[in-house]
C-alpha cells in the first residue's frame, strides 16, 4: 500500500534517533564546581572546537537527515503519485473493459433471447406434429408391448386376451407414470415453474443469474422445455393408454356378463346334452336288452320230458314236433344211415368222408314263396336217442359230461336245408369232419323246476327240458316226413362242413343226441363293445393291427343280426358316418364315401392291386362256425396289412341231396288228432250287449294336406340297419312320377306383362319361352330338381326379376318358390305352386313346360276342389 503523504510533505512518520554523547566535565567536579578556583568555569578550547565540530556535525547529520528524509518523502510522493496515476489508468482500463463485456453480455444475451424463441417454436412445432400421430404411436407401443399367451389360464380366451391386453396397457401407463414423473422434475429445473407459463423475459431475468455460465442455463432451459413437451405429450398418452383400460375393463365387464349367460346355456345343454346321451344309451341299450333277449328266446328251445322219452323227435319254430310212430321212424332212419355208412367204410376201405341222406322233413305247404333262410329259420334241431350212434353205455356218457368232455362216434347228423324243407343227413366222421361230439348235463332249474342245457358252439342255444306235456290239439302244423332210401356219397369239395351237434344227458332220461341247424354262412349277430375312441383314433389304421371299432358302434350294432360281410361292412361306415366325432380325421371325399356306406380310401402306399380301400378284418373265421362278428376281434386295417381275414367267403359247394319226387311222406301229428279226446257241450250265444251310442261329431272339412316325401330324405337309409336287412325302402309309400328322372321339353309361351299376376289367380301363369328355351332337353333326377333349376332361371333372368321383391329374389336364388300376396295363400302354402295341366296321375307329362302353370296357393286348391266336385 503505498504511503500518506501530508501538505507538508511529511508522511506523519515519528523517528526517534540517539543523541551526542554527554559532557564528562559538567558533573564531575561537584567539589571543584566552582571552577573559581581552580579553574572552575574555564572552558577548553580544543573542548570548545570539539563541542563545535560535534555540534556541527550534529547539525549535518541532522541536515543529512532532513534531506534523505524529505528526498525519501519526494520519492514517495513522486511513487504515489505515479501510483495514483497508473490507479486511475486501471480504472479506466476496467470501465472500459466493462462496458465492453456489458455490450457483449447484451448482444448474446439477444442472441440466447433469438435462440430462444427460435427453439421454443421448433420444439412446438415437432412436438405438435408428434401430438398428431399419438393414436398411431400408441398403437404401435402397444403392439411392441404383447407378449406370447399363457396356456395356464383358466379363464375363456377371449376374457383373457381382454385381460391380457389391459395389463399390458397397464404396464404402459405404470412406465410412462414414472418417466412423466421424472420429466416433471427436469421440467421445473431451470427455475421452478412451468416453461409453457415463462416469457421470454423470465427466460433472460433467470438467465442472468448464471453469470458467466450462459450457455449451461440455456440448455438448462432447453431440457426443460422439452422435458415440458415430453411430459405434456406422456400425459396425453397416459390419459389415452388410461381410457383405453378402462374401455377394456367396461369391455370385460360386460364380456363377462355374456360368457356367463353363455356358459350358462352352455351347462343347460351339458346338461341337456348328457340327459339326451342318457336317453338314447337307455334306448340303445332297452333296444340291444331287446334285441340280446329276442335272440336268447329265438335260440331256446322247449323239449317237454315226454318227449324227450319217446325218442326222435323235430325241434322247430312251431315247437316240438313228435308222435309216437314218428319218433319210431326218425330214430329207424338215423340207425339204418348209420349202419349203411359203417358197412359202406368197411367194405370199402375208405379214410374219406361220405354221407348219406336219411330222411328229409318239410314244414307246412304254403311257404313256397320264403327265401332259403327264412325256411332255415323253420327248423331248429333235430333229436335221436344217443343209441342211435352207437352209443349204448349211459353211465359211460354220463361220467364224460360230468367232467365237461366229449365223445368220439362213427358219425354225425347234419341237417341241410333244400326246397322241400329240410334234410337230415348222416356225414361220416373223418378228415375235416372231427369225430368228437360234446357232452353236457341238463341242470336242474329250482325256481322254474326245467332242466337246462347250454349247447356249446355257435349260435348259443339253450334247450329247456319241461314237464310239460303238450296237447296233440295243439299242434296245427300239416309237417310231414319223407324216409329215403340210404345211398351213400361222396360229400363234394367245398361244401358247408360246419356241425353243430352235442348229447344232452337229463337224469332220469336216456342221453339224447341233438344236432342244430346253422345259419347262412357268413351270417351272425354282434357282439363285443368295441373300443372307446380318441381324437386320433384313426391313425392307429395305418398300423399293423389296425384302429379298433369305436365303441359307439358296439352301442348301436350290439345284438343286431348281420347276414353278410358285405352288409356289416355298409353299416359299419354308415354308422361311423353319424357321429361327427369319428370323421373329424376325414376329407371331404372320403366323408362322403363314409355316409354313403362306403369305405374310405387307404393312403395310395398302403394300395395292393385294386384294393384302395381300408378294409375290415375278422379274427374270427365263419367257415369254422365261428361268429365273425365280435366287435373286440375286428380291426380296421390297410389293405397290404397281414393282419386278421379279410371278411370273404370260400365258394360254397351244394350238398348233392336227391330229390324226394314222389316218395311216401309220414304225418308228424296224424290227421284229426284235434277231433279226439272228451265231447264238449255247445257254448251258449252270449247276452247282447246294448250300446248308448256317441253323439254324433260334425263332419269336419277335408284334410287337403297330403303326405309327401321330404325331398332332403331322398335315397335315404335307416341309421344302423344294412341294406339287405328285408327292410322296406324308406320312400316306399311316397312312389310318384314326379321321382322319376326326365328330361324337360316344350317351348312355354309368351309371358304378360305382369307374369304372376292375375295369370296366376286364374288359369294359370304359362312358363316363359325365353325361360323353356334355358331349360330344354336339360336332364334332372325327379321334379324338385327341375322346379329348383326353374326358379333360379327366373331370378336371373332381367325381364322377370324386376317383378319380384328382394326377399323372393333371395329365395329363387336358392330354388325356392317365391311368396305370392298375403290373400293367395292358404294356411301353411304359402309359395307359389307348378300345376300340371294334365295330371300326373292321369299320364300328363312331368317335365312337359307346355304342360306346366305357375299358381297361387289359394287358387290351386281351388281349381283341384272343382276338378273333385265335377269328378262327382
Amino acid at each position: 500500500m503505498a504511503p500518506q503523504i501530508f501538505n507538508d510533505g511529511s508522511s506523519g512518520s515519528v523517528v526517534i534517533r540517539s543523541g551526542p554523547p554527554a559532557s564528562s566535565g559538567g558533573s564531575g567536579g561537584g567539589a571543584g564546581g566552582g571552577g573559581v578556583s581552580g579553574g572552575f568555569g574555564r572552558t577548553n578550547k580544543k573542548q570548545q572546537k570539539a563541542r563545535k565540530r560535534a555540534i556541527e556535525a550534529a547539525r549535518q547529520a541532522k541536515e543529512k537527515e532532513r534531506l534523505q528524509a524529505d528526498a525519501q518523502a519526494q520519492a514517495a510522493a513522486a511513487q504515489a503519485h505515479a501510483q495514483a496515476a497508473q490507479a486511475q489508468a486501471q480504472a479506466a482500463a476496467a470501465q472500459a473493459q466493462e462496458l465492453s463485456r456489458l455490450q457483449a453480455l447484451q448482444q448474446f444475451l439477444a442472441g440466447l433471447a433469438q435462440r430462444h424463441d427460435a427453439i421454443r417454436a421448433e420444439v412446438d412445432r415437432s412436438f405438435a406434429a408428434k401430438a398428431d400421430q399419438l393414436a398411431p404411436f400408441l398403437e404401435h407401443e402397444i403392439a411392441g408391448a404383447r407378449r406370447p399367451p399363457e396356456t395356464g389360464s383358466s379363464e375363456r380366451w377371449q376374457l383373457y386376451t381382454i385381460t391380457k391386453g389391459k395389463n399390458e396397457i397397464d404396464g404402459l401407463i405404470a412406465r410412462k407414470t414414472a418417466e412423466l414423473n421424472a420429466k416433471n422434475a427436469i421440467a421445473r429445473s431451470f427455475d421452478g415453474h412451468d416453461p409453457f407459463t415463462r416469457t421470454s423475459s423470465d427466460y433472460l431475468t433467470r438467465l442472468g443469474a448464471f453469470g458467466q455460465a450462459l450457455n449451461d442455463g440455456h440448455q438448462i432451459w432447453e431440457n426443460a422445455y422439452n422435458a415440458a413437451h415430453e411430459a405434456r405429450l406422456l400425459s396425453a398418452q397416459i390419459n389415452a393408454l388410461t381410457a383405453k383400460s378402462n374401455a377394456l375393463a367396461r369391455h370385460h365387464a360386460e364380456q363377462t356378463v355374456v360368457w356367463r349367460e353363455i356358459e350358462a346355456a352352455w351347462e343347460r345343454n351339458r346338461q341337456y346334452a348328457e340327459q339326451r346321451e342318457a336317453r338314447v344309451r337307455f334306448k340303445q341299450q332297452a333296444d340291444e336288452d331287446a334285441r340280446v333277449e329276442r335272440i336268447r328266446q329265438a335260440n331256446t328251445l322247449d323239449v317237454p320230458l315226454s318227449t324227450a322219452a319217446a325218442g326222435g323227435m323235430f325241434l322247430t319254430r312251431e315247437g316240438v314236433l313228435v308222435a309216437q310212430d314218428a319218433a319210431a321212424v326218425i330214430e329207424a332212419a338215423s340207425r339204418a344211415a348209420g349202419r349203411l355208412l359203417g358197412d359202406f367204410v368197411r367194405i370199402a376201405a375208405r379214410t374219406g368222408p361220405v354221407f348219406v341222406t336219411a330222411m328229409v322233413y318239410s314244414p307246412t305247404l304254403g311257404n313256397g314263396e320264403l327265401t332259403p333262410e327264412q325256411r332255415r329259420r323253420l327248423f331248429h334241431s333235430v333229436g335221436v336217442p344217443a343209441q342211435a350212434l352207437g352209443l349204448s353205455d349211459n353211465s359211460v356218457l354220463q361220467s364224460i359230461a360230468d367232467a365237461g368232455g366229449s365223445v368220439e362216434v362213427a358219425y354225425r347228423l347234419r341237417p341241410e336245408t333244400v326246397p322241400e324243407g329240410t334234410a337230415i343227413i348222416a356225414v361220416s366222421t373223418g378228415g375235416e369232419i372231427g369225430a368228437q361230439v360234446p357232452v353236457v348235463n341238463a341242470v336242474l332249474e329250482p325256481l322254474t323246476g326245467t332242466y337246462n342245457a347250454e349247447i356249446p358252439g355257435y349260435p348259443g342255444r339253450q334247450l329247456q327240458f319241461t314237464p310239460h306235456v303238450p296237447s296233440p290239439a295243439a299242434t296245427a302244423s300239416q309237417g310231414g316226413l319223407a324216409v329215403i332210401t340210404p345211398q351213400v356219397q361222396n360229400i363234394p369239395e367245398g361244401a358247408d362242413l360246419r356241425i353243430q351237434d352235442c348229447i344232452v344227458c337229463v337224469p332220469g332220461l336216456p342221453p339224447t343226441y341233438f344236432s342244430f341247424g346253422l345259419p347262412a354262412l357268413g351270417a351272425g349277430v354282434v357282439t363285443g363293445t368295441g373300443q372307446p375312441a380318441g381324437l386320433d383314433w384313426w391313425n392307429a389304421a395305418s398300423q399293423a393291427s389296425g384302429a379298433a371299432i369305436p365303441v359307439q358302434i358296439g352301442d348301436q350294432f350290439r345284438g343286431r343280426e348281420i347276414n353278410s360281410f358285405v352288409a356289416f361292412d355298409e353299416a359299419l361306415w354308415r354308422t361311423v358316418g353319424e357321429y361327427p366325432a369319428l370323421v373329424t380325421e376325414f376329407d371331404e371325399v372320403n366323408k362322403k364315401r363314409i355316409e354313403q356306406g362306403f369305405a374310405p380310401y387307404a393312403p395310395k402306399s398302403t394300395w395292393v392291386g385294386d384294393r384302395r380301400e381300408f378294409e375290415l378284418r375278422y379274427q374270427e373265421s365263419a367257415a369254422l362256425g365261428e361268429n365273425p362278428f365280435n366287435l373286440d376281434k375286428i380291426s380296421i386295417t390297410t389293405p397290404q396289412s397281414a393282419f386278421g381275414q379279410q371278411g370273404i367267403l370260400p365258394a360254397i359247394e351244394a350238398w348233392p341231396i336227391r330229390p324226394v319226387g314222389v316218395g311216401t311222406w309220414t304225418p308228424l301229428v296224424p290227421p284229426g288228432i284235434d277231433h279226439l279226446g272228451p265231447t264238449t257241450l255247445p257254448l251258449t250265444p252270449p247276452i247282447p250287449a246294448v250300446y248308448p251310442g256317441t253323439p254324433v261329431i260334425p263332419v269336419l272339412p277335408q284334410n287337403e294336406t297330403f303326405p309327401a316325401v321330404d325331398e332332403g330324405q331322398i335315397g335315404a337309409s335307416i341309421p344302423g340297419y344294412p341294406a339287405d336287412m328285408e327292410l322296406p325302402s324308406p320312400d316306399v309309400l311316397f312312389l310318384d312320377r314326379r321321382d322319376d328322372p326326365g328330361t324337360a321339353t316344350g317351348w312355354g309361351a309368351d309371358a304378360s306383362q305382369v307374369w304372376l299376376g292375375d295369370d296366376a289367380r286364374g288359369a294359370g301363369a304359362p312358363i316363359p319361352s325365353h325361360i323353356a328355351d334355358q331349360l330344354r332337353w336339360k336332364e334332372f333326377r325327379n321334379f324338385h330338381g327341375f322346379r329348383r333349376a326353374f326358379w333360379k332361371a327366373v331370378a336371373v333372368d332381367l325381364a322377370l326379376s324386376d317383378q319380384f321383391s328382394v326377399r323372393n329374389l333371395r329365395r329363387m336364388q336358392a330354388g325356392l318358390s317365391p311368396y305370392p300376396l298375403g290373400a293367395d295363400q292358404v294356411g301353411g302354402r304359402k309359395t307359389f305352386e307348378l300345376h300340371h295341366q294334365v295330371e300326373v296321375a292321369n299320364g300328363g307329362e312331368v317335365y312337359g313346360m307346355d304342360n306346366i302353370v305357375v299358381m297361387t296357393p289359394k287358387r290351386h286348391i281351388q281349381l283341384h276342389m272343382e276338378k273333385r266336385e265335377n269328378d262327382l
